[in-house]
């Protein structure tokens, strides 16, 4: 039991309460400095994020040859002739003349309506229940099915045949999108208005190496008879036909085709010459490269920015009970210094400013490659002058657009060389290297959204073990609360005795001074 004051007219609950708030001044530090352990780790994942994040961008920007050997095409009449160009295109020019025919594909079609009333027949409809639109019927197999099996054949002349069956309910949409989900590589379609039914060859060119050959053979009775194919209506495939840079007479089975890395497409017959130039696009390399050199520089800004953030010692973070105590406004201006230089002058992201600005600025050695460029000042990239930027990068665009010109491939080797020795690898996969180690020591410090447990890093444990002394002292707070109690009620207690026996006393005293 608790007394609370009955003997000694003492608040005893309001005494404890101020006794105990003295004793847990400790606590409150060891709240703070657990508080500052999170957001200290939190500080740490959000530049390890920005590590990763700046390693992706640039495997997808500097380091894709797609992105540094941009080629572009320029055709004299694009109404007859264009192209694009792969990123191991050559630079040069084509002339593309007289272009006789353009590659087709082989067709045929039913020499008649295959129904004897066009507009009543429903091509949806069971075929069985309108056989009658039919002159000569259906023939179907001893099951009641429809059979039928076409051949399509390669530009070898290798053969594939295929068969087909169909059950009473099946309608003739259901036939044709059977034979288009083939592997025939035809496409079929019905026309409702004249009743005829056409296939063609999905492929231009020429499919059959046998001379005069189909391309498209029908076997089975419903084909030939109810449909009316005959493979001696089949239009022929042909070739493309033209000349280029003087070669007369060439054939390509499509009107698209690729020579050295350039795609060539042929939109029409023409006779006088064609010229397609293929360039390099400067633009979009020094787009990439431009966008590289942002991007490294927001990441040197915000390590930059953490290292030096000024750090409020007297500002520590909240805790439950200081927030009770304070408004809104004056929670948001205190968390804005107690957030504040928790990083700073920390030894691992200076170590990784400072490697990553020697990673920029180390000559790359490619004397094997013969390339023109071997140091990123020749580009026009060079580091700020003003030593508190930490080496963020300034760019003569005009020096860019010029090294670009001169040789593309030489600034692609400058960022992404993929030697064994330092010495020898590009910036950008030097920068990664350095990130990918960074991410690895932060992780260990700081762990990461994959880790299974604080146990398994540094800052972690050190929260753990912050929780572990909080616990601790609240148990010690306990007994010691519960001592103050008990040394109050013992109080209340001796006091009650004397009390009694004082009250006593004097009930004795005053029956001695009655008469008797």
């Amino acid at each position: 039991m608790r007394l609370t004051g009955f003997a000694s007219g003492m608040d005893i609950n309001q005494m404890v309460q101020d006794l105990m708030k003295a004793e847990r001044q400790p606590l409150q530090k060891m709240e703070q400095d657990q508080q500052e352990l999170v957001l200290k780790m939190g500080e740490y994942r959000e530049v390890n994020r920005a590590f990763l994040e700046f390693s992706n961008n640039t495997f997808d920007s500097v380091l894709r040859r797609a992105n540094m050997a941009v080629k572009e095409v320029s055709s004299s009449n694009e109404a007859f002739v264009n192209g694009t160009a792969s990123s191991g295109a050559a630079t040069g020019m084509f002339t593309i003349s007289d272009v006789e025919r353009l590659a087709t594909s082989a067709y045929n079609a039913s020499s008649d309506s295959i129904v004897t009333n066009a507009s009543g027949f429903d091509p949806d409809g069971s075929l069985l229940e309108q056989e009658s639109f039919f002159s000569d019927g259906i023939e179907r197999n001893g099951e009641g099915e429809i059979v039928f099996s076409i051949t399509t054949y390669d530009e070898n002349g290798e053969s594939n045949k295929v068969d087909f069956d169909f059950d009473e309910d099946a309608s003739l949409n259901d036939v044709v999108d059977e034979i288009n989900s083939s592997d025939l590589n035809v496409q079929a379609f019905f026309d409702v208005q004249s009743g005829r039914m056409s296939i063609s060859r999905t492929e231009t060119g020429v499919n059959n190496a046998t001379d005069g050959g189909n391309e498209i053979e029908f076997t089975g009775s419903f084909l030939t008879d109810n449909l009316l194919l005959s493979e001696e209506n089949e239009v022929a495939a042909q070739n493309a036909l033209f000349s280029i840079n003087g070669l007369e007479e060439v054939e390509r089975r499509s009107n698209t085709f690729d020579i050295n890395g350039v795609n060539i497409t042929l939109n029409s017959t023409f006779t006088d010459p064609v010229r397609l130039d293929v360039s390099t696009n400067t633009d979009d390399i020094f787009d990439t490269v431009m966008g590289f050199v942002g991007e490294y520089n927001e990441l040197i800004e915000m390590v930059n920015g953490k290292v030096t953030e000024e750090y409020h010692r007297d500002y520590g973070p909240l805790t439950d009970e200081q927030r009770r105590e304070m408004s809104e406004s004056e929670i948001e201006l205190w968390e804005e210094r107690a957030h504040s230089g928790l990083l700073r002058n920390d030894r691992m992201l200076t170590g990784a400013l400072n490697q990553m600005r020697m990673d920029m600025y180390a000559p790359i050695e490619m004397e094997s490659a013969n390339l023109a460029f071997s140091h990123i000042s020749e580009l026009g990239i060079t580091t700020s002058s003003n030593y508190q930027d930490r080496g963020k990068l300034e760019v003569n665009e005009e020096q860019l657009r010029s090294a670009i010109e001169e040789d593309p491939e030489a600034v692609f080797q400058l960022f992404a060389a993929d030697g064994d020795e330092y010495e020898e690898r590009g910036i950008a996969r030097r920068i990664r290297d350095t990130l990918g180690g960074q991410m690895q020591v932060i992780s260990a410090r700081a762990g990461g959204s994959e880790s299974a447990s604080n146990q398994s890093f540094t800052l972690g444990r050190e929260i753990d073990q912050a929780t572990n002394r909080i616990s601790n002292f609240e148990r010690r707070m306990k007994q010691v609360e519960e001592r103050y109690w008990a040394q109050f009620n013992a109080m209340e207690q001796a006091m009650a005795r004397a009390n009694a026996q004082a009250e006593s006393l004097m009930s004795q005293l005053g029956g001695l001074g009655q008469p008797m």
